[in-house]
This record gives C-alpha cells, structure tokens and sequence, in this order.
C-alpha cells in the first residue's frame, strides 16, 4: 500500500509541474539595423516586440521564471519574473517584459543589465547602434521548489550590419561602355548580406547615358531571391544578339519596427556578342581585381585595357582557366571564400 501511494504522489508531483507550458513565437529574428532604444531596460515601453512569449498553467503563484540572455563571450545576464498574481489561464508577455528593470503589471522582475551594458558602450557609441551578433534568450518555468524546469523555450535575435550591393558580374559601370558577353543567359553576381533582393534588368540605347536616365525605364525583367547571384531564367524576355543592357540590384533595410530605407548598386552594362573573347576574359579578370584590396589596383586595370594579356592565372599552386576564375568570383559573392594575399607579376 505505501508503494502505491509514492506512485500516485509521484504522478500528482509530474502532473502538477507539467501544467507550467511557455511558448515563444518567432524563435529566430535576424536585423539589419537594431538601435539602443529597441534594448532600453529602463524604457521597456521603447522596445518593439521582437519576440512574445504565451504562459498557461494552473498552479498560480507557486512558480517562477528566468530568462537567461547569452551574447558572445560576455556574462550572461539573468532575469527572474516572480508572479504577483494568482491563476494564469493563458497570458502574453514579450521581450519588454524580460529585458526591463521594472516591475509589469504580472511579475516582480528582479535583473541587472548595466554591467552588460556598460561592457559593450564602446560599441555603441562608436556606430550608434547594438553591436552585431547573435542574443540568446533562454526562458524557463520552474515549479516551487524544483530545479529542473518545467518548461523550457529559446528565442535568438541576430543583428547583421548591412553590407553595400557591389555588383561583380557581367558588365561594366555606366560611362565605361557596355561589357560584351556571349552567354544570352548569364549569372548575375553581386556582394552583400541583405536578405532579399530585387535584381532590375534594363534595355537601354544611346538616348539613355546616365543611371539617374535608366532608373527611370522600365524595366525589361525583373525579379526577387534571396541569395547574391541570379541565372537569368530560360522563360523571360530574350536577350538579343546586338542589344545592349543595364542592370541593378537593390534591397531594403530591416529594423525590429519595419523596413528602414534600401540599398542600390550603381548600373553595370553589357552587349550580348559572339565576338571579342579575349575582352570577356579580361573582364571576368578585371571583376575579380576589383574585389580585392590590392595596391596600383588603377594601374593595373588600364595595363589590361591598353592591351596587355594575362598569360597565366595561379590558384593555390595551379593554373586555372577564366571559367574556374568564374566559380572563384561565385564563392567570393556568396561568402563561402575570403581572399587575403594576392601577387600580381
């Protein structure tokens, strides 16, 4: 008989811790742009929502729950939101809740930010924004007098400064005069780290000379993806032999509160020709030299120009070919590849 009453004690124990539940909702949000009032614990009413969390249970008061907030190699900072009230049928609170110092209108908070705070001021007065990287928040219900939680749920905000659209592949800027390729479908390439793009191509003539002119075309395509390169597709509009295009890429700035402004790259353009190989090559070589911080960049470009042929491409011990010197320049735009020395003889 006192074996079956631990059992049936032990299942009132579980049922009763099971009965705290929290969910979180989004999980993971990623930012371009993220200003200190968005992480003010002084003024949580300055904080957009970033993240909100529902709390259901049935055991009122006799609970509490800890938000631990892990950024990098800094000290974590905990905070521990004690009920002030009695039975949570199911009740929202978000971020503004946790990163506080003040006490809401659910729970006693009891927290202290200023040294992480303090630890990453540098930062912030130097850009006058939080600092990149990746903020943790573990959030956790523990019954009364247990220290195992009942319930466990993780939210991550990534902050990822923007980068500038560098446009790599085909063609040349405007006022450079068209770069001709071959290929009717080519990969457009381009740098940066925003998260969606929209890729604008243009036919244009001599009547339009200027970006500010061409801006104001209509495009012939036109496209969105999420990623830094685009094979033109087989079903849009052709490409025609003779013909010569702009194009552009542009995409806008996230913040917690919306869309912030956009980037734009200038206008590159190209000439679909079945001619001039030689020039093609030296522009795929001329694209990668631009990406790199090398010295008598300048120099170089116009010797190249003027007529000087690169007779051989070394990579890592071995001569490649511009098609290969072409998937170098892919790896480079997509980040999987970072060139730090360059020779040039």
């Amino acid at each position: 008989m006192k074996k079956l009453l631990s059992i049936l004690f032990l299942l009132i124990i579980v049922n009763l811790i099971a009965q705290v539940n929290i969910e979180v909702t989004p999980h993971n949000v990623t930012y371009n742009l993220f200003y200190p009032a968005y992480f003010d614990p002084d003024h949580p009413e300055l904080q957009p929502h970033l993240f909100r969390m529902t709390l259901t249970t049935e055991v009122g008061g006799e609970f509490i729950i800890t938000c631990v907030m892990k950024y990098m190699d800094y000290e974590s900072v905990e905070t521990t939101l004690t009920p002030i009230i009695g039975n949570f049928e199911g009740i929202y609170f978000t971020n503004s809740d946790i990163i506080t110092t003040i006490n809401g209108p659910y729970f006693d908070v009891v927290t202290e930010f200023d040294d992480f705070l303090d630890d990453i001021s540098d930062k912030i007065e130097e850009t006058g924004r939080m600092p990149d990287g990746t903020y943790i928040f573990t959030i956790s219900a523990y019954a009364e007098g247990s220290s195992e939680p009942c319930d466990q749920e993780v939210a991550t905000v990534t902050i990822i400064s923007p980068i500038s659209i560098s446009l790599i592949t085909p063609g040349n800027p405007i006022g450079l005069g068209p770069a001709p390729i071959s290929d009717n479908y080519p990969n457009f390439i381009w740098f940066s780290n925003l998260f969606e793009y929209t890729i604008k191509v243009f036919e244009i003539d001599g009547e339009y000379t200027t970006p500010e002119e061409i801006e104001l075309l209509d495009p012939y395509f036109e496209d969105q993806c999420t990623i830094t390169s685009y094979l033109y597709p087989t079903d849009a509009p052709d490409l025609m032999l003779g013909r010569t295009y702009a194009w552009q890429v542009s995409a806008d700035v996230l913040t917690p509160v919306g869309e912030e402004g956009s980037y734009k790259s200038i206008i590159y353009s190209f000439m679909i020709s079945t001619e001039h190989e030689e020039d093609m090559n030296n522009q795929i070589l001329i694209n990668f030299l631009t990406q790199l911080n090398i010295e008598d960049l300048e120099e170089l470009i116009a010797l190249i120009n003027s007529g000087y042929d690169v007779k051989n491409i070394f990579w890592q011990g071995s001569t490649i070919s511009m098609d290969e010197l072409n998937d170098i320049l892919e790896q480079i735009a997509n980040g999987d590849l970072i060139i730090e020395n360059v020779s040039v003889e």
